[in-house]
Parts: C-alpha cells; structure tokens; sequence
C-alpha cells in the first residue's frame, strides 16, 4: 500500500512584539507515506452527534507511518495540508486542523501506528 505526502504544520514562537508578548509563526513539515481518507456520508452524519474537540468537523482520518511518529511531536494544536490533493502546504489558513490529540498504538502490526481526524473549523 502506498501513502501519499501530507504537511504538518506546527505553531512555534518566534520572538516577541514591542510588548513583549509572544509571536507565533507556523512551520510546516512534510510527512511521505501518509493514509488519507475521506469520510463518507454515513460517518459524518454519524460524528456529528459527537462532541469534537476544538469545533473540527471532521472529514479526514489520516494514519501517519511510524517512521515518522517515533520522532515527531504530538499533534494537538496542528494543522495538515493535503498536499498532494492540492493544498498549500505553508497556508495554515486553509489546513485541516487535527481534532483533539491522537494517540499512537503500541505495539502496531502495521506501518502506520497514529490515526488523526481532522477536518474543517466553521464559524
């Protein structure tokens, strides 16, 4: 099975404004092998009923590899770009945001062990 390539984007601090408080900039880092896929109508109707973390609505469910995950940090906060599907991978405006805090499966038979649910974030 083959993945495709997302972006993560992660907020980090970068210095601080003549106030001193903080200043955030995104950065974005591209993760190969990625799972992606789409929801259907039956589990987006489904997950409404949920409460979602964040106010995602969530239409994505994204298994990232492990090779990645041994070494990444966790992805409360991020923000995916599907980038080979289109999406710019330095916009952290039209992201997805990842819904609540993934957690990885250990020990995982396969070579994705971290599934994130992310999704669109209205009004």
């Amino acid at each position: 099975m083959l993945g495709e390539r997302v972006a993560v984007l992660r907020r980090d601090a970068d210095g601080e404004d003549e106030m001193g408080e903080p200043v955030y900039r995104w950065k974005s880092v591209t993760v190969p092998g990625c799972l992606v896929r789409p929801l259907d109508g039956d589990e987006a109707d489904a997950s409404e009923g949920l409460l979602r973390p964040d106010g995602v609505t969530v239409s994505y469910r994204i298994a990232f590899p492990k090779a990645w995950t041994r070494t990444a940090a966790p992805l409360r906060g991020c923000r995916v770009a599907l980038v080979e599907r289109g999406m710019d991978p330095d916009d952290e405006f039209s992201a997805l945001r990842v819904s609540g805090a993934p957690d990885r499966t250990i020990p995982c038979p396969t070579l994705w062990d971290m599934t994130a649910e992310v999704g669109r974030v209205d009004g």
